[in-house]
C-alpha cells in the first residue's frame, strides 16, 4: 500500500503506476486521498480533478470511489483482495454517511438507490439494492454518481420527489474499473434520461459513463444526457460547502438540471 495527497500520488507518479505497477501488474494499492474538492483551504495546487482520468485508461488497473467511510472501509478489503494494480479514491473533509454496515456492497457492480419516502433518519428514507437484483420501477430519470456527489444524488432525488413529483434512480458507482455496464445501459434504456455527478473534471467519470452508453445502448428511443462536475477549470481555495457551490455541484444544481432534462424529453414528445 501507497498513499498521499491525490494530486502528487496519482499525478507526480504517474510514469511509475503507468510503466512499473501497472505494466508489470504489480500489486500495489494506492490510497489516492484528499482527492476533489474537499482539500478546502489548501487550494487548488493540491485539489485533485483530474485523477479519475489519468488511472483509468491504465491496463490492469482497479478504482474505487466510495461514497463515505463505512464504503471506503469495504473498498478496502476490497481491492486487498486483488491480485494487481488497484486504487481507493477518498475525500479529506467529513463526507456525509449514506450507507451502513449492512448495505450490499460487491466490487464490480453498482448499487441502485432509491427514494422512498421522508423519514427523520436520512438513510432510512432510502432503499438500497445491488444493481444485479434491481427490477425497473419506470423512474423518470437516473443520477449516475461517484464518491462524496452520492450524497448530493440522493438529496436532489428527495428534491426532485418532494418538489416536482419526478421519480430517480440512483447509481452509486464505487467501482469504477470494472465498471458495472449492464446497471448503466438498463439504466440510459429504461428511463432516457442520465445525469453524471462528479467531483471531479467532467471529462473523467461523465465521460466514461457516456462511452459505455454510446458504444452499448441500443438506440431504439433517444437519451438525454448530462454531466455536473467541475467544468475545465482548476479548484479554489474556500470551504468544501463553499466550493460545492461556486462549482455547481449541490443537490439543488442536480436537480434543476435533471427536471430541466425531463421537461426537454417530454416538450419533444408533445
Amino acid at each position: 500500500f501507497i498513499g498521499s495527497y491525490g494530486v502528487f500520488v496519482t499525478g507526480r507518479n504517474w510514469d511509475q503506476i503507468r510503466t512499473t505497477v501497472c505494466y508489470n501488474n504489480y500489486n500495489v494499492k494506492i490510497a489516492d486521498a484528499h482527492a476533489g474538492i474537499s482539500v478546502g483551504a489548501d487550494g487548488a495546487t493540491h485539489q485533485a480533478l483530474e485523477d479519475i482520468s489519468n488511472l483509468y485508461y491504465l491496463p490492469n488497473m482497479h478504482i474505487a470511489v466510495p461514497a463515505d467511510a463505512i464504503e471506503t472501509e469495504k473498498a478496502t478489503h476490497a481491492i486487498a483482495s486483488i491480485n494487481g494494480p488497484a486504487v481507493v479514491r477518498y475525500a479529506r473533509e467529513a463526507t456525509p454517511i449514506v450507507t451502513t454496515h449492512d448495505t450490499p456492497y460487491q466490487f464490480g457492480l453498482a448499487n441502485v438507490i432509491r427514494y422512498r419516502q421522508e423519514k427523520e433518519d436520512f438513510i432510512e428514507a432510502f432503499e438500497t439494492t445491488l444493481s444485479s437484483d434491481y427490477t425497473s420501477e419506470n423512474e423518470d430519470l437516473t443520477l449516475i454518481a461517484c464518491g462524496p456527489m452520492v450524497a448530493e444524488a440522493m438529496r436532489a432525488a428527495y428534491i426532485l420527489k418532494e418538489e416536482y413529483n419526478l421519480e430517480s434512480r440512483i447509481l452509486n458507482i464505487h467501482s469504477i474499473k470494472p465498471i458495472d455496464k449492464k446497471s448503466i445501459i438498463k439504466a440510459a434504456e429504461e428511463t432516457n434520461i442520465i445525469i453524471t455527478c462528479e467531483e471531479h473534471q467532467v471529462g473523467g467519470f461523465g465521460n466514461v459513463i457516456a462511452g459505455v452508453v454510446t458504444k452499448n445502448k441500443k438506440y431504439s428511443t433517444p437519451l438525454l444526457l448530462d454531466m455536473i462536475g467541475v467544468e475545465d477549470r482548476f479548484g479554489e481555495s474556500g470551504a468544501p460547502w463553499e466550493l460545492t457551490k461556486i462549482f455547481g455541484l449541490t443537490a439543488e444544481d442536480i436537480a434543476k438540471r435533471a427536471k430541466g432534462l425531463y421537461e426537454k424529453k417530454n416538450s419533444k414528445i408533445r
